[in-house]
């Protein structure tokens, strides 16, 4: 009997966790919505020398931009790209690959100032996991300057 109540509330709690994790996750369709016109980070960098790698999918301009850079110099890789359901559909023009990999975004309290995770998990370029955040409204990517600059500052 006693080992039947463990199992019990071990199973609760399992399901508990895994319920919590999963409403945090965004469904397909708002995860292409928050995907779309938003700076995806893998990092906040600290110091000027800090590198990081920054996604951007924007659709009215032909594609996306991956950068791999520090806050003064970096490269970066223009591609084309597509999302069906929940998978994205690189097309790298320099390379000529063709990449799907499905994606997922969750909604995270941290590293801050990020509240939104984004996971590529076949990424064609980048560390698999970046960071976003939902108030952005920074549609052409001059507020993520403007905060990078900052930094250089303090």
């Amino acid at each position: 009997m006693r080992t039947l109540l463990v199992a019990s509330v071990l199973a609760l709690a399992v399901t508990a966790c895994s319920s919590k994790s999963h409403d945090e996750r965004l469904s397909a369709s708002d995860s292409r919505d928050v995907l779309i016109n938003r700076n995806w980070l893998d990092r906040m960098p600290e110091r000027t020398t800090d590198r990081l790698h920054v996604y951007r999918f924007v659709p009215n301009m032909g594609g996306g931009v991956f950068q791999d850079r520090t806050l003064f110099k970096g490269t970066f890789e223009l591609f084309r790209f597509k999302v069906d359901r929940d998978h994205i559909v690189f097309d790298l023009p320099e390379t000529h690959e063709r990449v799907t990999s499905q994606f997922q975004i969750e909604r995270v309290a941290g590293p801050q100032p990020f509240d939104l995770k984004l996971t590529i998990f076949a990424d064609p370029r980048g560390p698999h996991v970046y960071y976003g955040m939902r108030a952005e409204t920074d549609s052409d990517g001059h507020l993520l300057e403007q905060r990078l600059a900052a930094l250089k500052a303090d």
